[in-house]
């Protein structure tokens, strides 16, 4: 009995003496419970870091792009936004309450899912106009079903996967940890929210490069709520029969923050010699308005066919140009030089749609692997390369021209004005104004030297213009502005260029007689009767046209012009009367000797 009752003390005795062992070790976390669970945890929180950043692709460019145009309180914001999601993200996937964390999980894995997806199916991120326009061709979803089953198989692979890292149960969590997780229960919510109001104020967009986990939620509710309140019908057909074509070819070249008193007609000046020397062969209408001071605004009043009285709903209901270009038998052709290097969001910008894309027949994109410099070189040979057919073509060709950063787009070696952005010692107008000088020298002057030197003009129109102005005050955007825009923001190049003789006669007595006021809202009437369309017809709609003498006065627009969050279009004028153009000191222009000023 005595021994048993030792061996039984001394078995008691090792147990404690493991315990006490284990318990010391644990509490250092060299083995035990404790240690698996803070390595789980560890191995989760990778996991799901890894997982957020391969569906996140194009941060870094968002990133890289607001430094470079030192927008600092709009990097600020995007950078705490991400911070506010991936908590939000974590505080989801580690919710104590098994219901509560496998709900978020469906929801984060079908956003990210559907995110994704679309992105590698149409080269850009989902936006409010690209819910508008599938919800009107949603009769027709068995067959993008069908059309897309690989992308369907995509998404449920990401949205598998991503339901296995995000609903496994949490490890590694102190009680109290638990506790505070589980009252934090919404705050998953609060990303979506924020994301959605920074698409109200932004009129739909601004949520470029946020996280896929949260923005399509978002953009899905925003759209909804719009949907709800301004209902929006299919896109017209075109009504109207056209008649002969005038010309076989027409280039629509609109160009990237290229302001039109920045290009100077003045023979032998330093700035633009070559547009100089070949003014008696171009029309030139400008400097003129545009349509807006953004380029997505701008190019959606062109692309969709906007009038001064027909903004709002009926630029989503108007037919489009391509519409009116393929019901007249031209081919149509789109060309982007700016889209792969300057937007986050993929291969289609300013407002273009999946939709819209069943009416151009080739869409062409200048490859990101191209440096700035030559994007709009390459754009010029791929329109050569169009015109050399015989069959009519209507191109609409987006120019990288002067975008910012403006020293990106042109060569080291072709400083002319110093010093530069890059080379001053600070930031200052005068800085940014040499620098703006150097690109459109660049990406205008040259450019068009090797349009009248390469492209047999005889049966094809070029229309120029650029999609905004620019103003260079350090302490404001230089376009975009919604709310009392500077008029330097919608100040564009206007011209036309043709060899074929009655037009080039009728574009330049209407460009004489309608001296600065012109705009983007005569361009697209023009082309319609280009194409072929009946002058009276096309002017029942379209007043103003690039071929008839214009006086309306000039005004542009900023901000929201499709109805989708307001009504009201914000008008600005625009006063040719005045002197927009900034002075600089001569002796800070360092320019060549005079030899160096030919025309390219």
């Amino acid at each position: 009995m005595l021994g048993s009752r030792t061996r039984t003390v001394q078995r008691d005795n090792e147990a404690d003496a493991a315990r006490s062992a284990t318990g010391f070790f644990a509490r250092r976390g060299w083995m035990g419970e404790a240690s698996i669970g803070l390595g789980l945890l560890l191995l989760r929180l990778v996991a799901i870091l890894a997982f957020v950043a391969l569906t996140n692709f194009g941060i870094a460019q968002r990133l890289h792009l607001l430094a470079d145009q030192q927008r600092w309180g709009t990097l600020a914001v995007f950078v705490t936004l991400w911070g506010v999601c991936l908590a939000a993200l974590l505080i989801g996937a580690f919710q104590p309450n098994a219901g509560l964390r496998i709900g978020w999980a469906v929801i984060f894995a079908g956003s990210t899912g559907l995110g994704v997806v679309f992105r590698w199916a149409s080269g850009s991120d989902l936006t409010v106009l690209d819910i508008i326009s599938m919800w009107h061709v949603r009769h027709e979803a068995v067959r993008a079903a069908d059309f897309y089953q690989h992308h369907i198989e995509l998404f449920s692979m990401i949205f598998a996967g991503a339901l296995v890292i995000l609903a496994a149960a949490p490890s590694g969590l102190t009680t109290r940890a638990s506790r505070w997780l589980g009252r934090l229960w919404w705050a998953p919510a609060l990303p979506v929210v924020l994301i959605a109001a920074i698409l109200f104020q932004k009129e739909g967009g601004g949520a470029s490069g946020l996280p896929r986990q949260f923005t399509p939620l978002a953009v899905g509710a925003v759209s909804g709520m719009v949907l709800a309140n301004n209902p929006v019908p299919q896109r017209s057909e075109v009504e109207w029969t056209p008649g002969l074509p005038r010309v076989r070819s027409i280039v629509l070249l609109v160009d990237e923050s290229v302001r039109g008193d920045y290009i100077d007609w003045t023979p032998g000046n330093p700035y633009t010699p070559g547009l100089a020397s070949r003014a008696a062969s171009i029309s030139n209408f400008g400097p003129a308005a545009s349509g807006g001071n953004c380029s997505h605004y701008s190019n959606a009043i062109l692309r969709f066919m906007g009038s001064r009285n027909r903004l709002g709903k009926a630029l989503l209901t108007n037919p489009t140009i391509w519409q009116y270009a393929k019901k007249a038998g031209f081919r149509t052709v789109y060309i982007d030089a700016q889209a792969s290097i300057i937007s986050s969001s993929g291969k289609m910008q300013n407002f273009m749609t999946t939709s819209e894309l069943r009416s151009i027949d080739s869409f062409q994109l200048v490859g990101d692997a191209v440096a700035p410099a030559e994007l709009d070189n390459r754009m010029l040979d791929m329109i050569k390369a169009e015109l050399a057919t015989d069959e009519p073509v209507f191109i609409y060709a987006v120019k990288n021209g002067a975008h910012f950063p403006y020293d990106m787009g042109y060569p080291p070696e072709e400083v002319l004005f110093r010093p530069t952005m890059t080379e001053a010692p600070k930031d200052d107008a005068s800085a940014r104004i040499r620098s703006y000088r150097n690109v459109v020298r660049w990406s205008v002057d040259r450019f068009f030297a090797r349009v009248f030197d390469e492209l047999e003009l005889d049966n094809t129109v070029i229309l120029y213009t650029s999609d905004h102005g620019q103003q260079f005050r350090t302490d404001r955007l230089p376009h975009c502005t919604v709310e009392q825009p500077d008029p330097r923001e919608a100040l564009v190049p206007l011209f036309t260029i043709t060899g074929h003789a009655q037009l080039k006669t009728q574009f330049d007595q209407s460009a004489l007689s309608g001296r600065g006021h012109a705009s983007h809202f005569a361009i697209m009437p023009a082309i319609l009767e280009l194409i072929g369309y009946d002058t009276r017809e096309v002017s029942v709609i379209y007043p103003e046209s690039l071929l008839k003498t214009n006086l309306v006065p000039l005004q542009f627009t900023s901000g929201d012009i499709l109805g989708l969050f307001s009504n009201r279009i914000r008008w600005h004028p625009l006063d040719l009367d005045q002197d927009y153009l900034e002075q600089l000191e001569p002796d800070r222009i360092n320019v060549r000797p005079a030899a160096a000023h030919a025309a390219w």
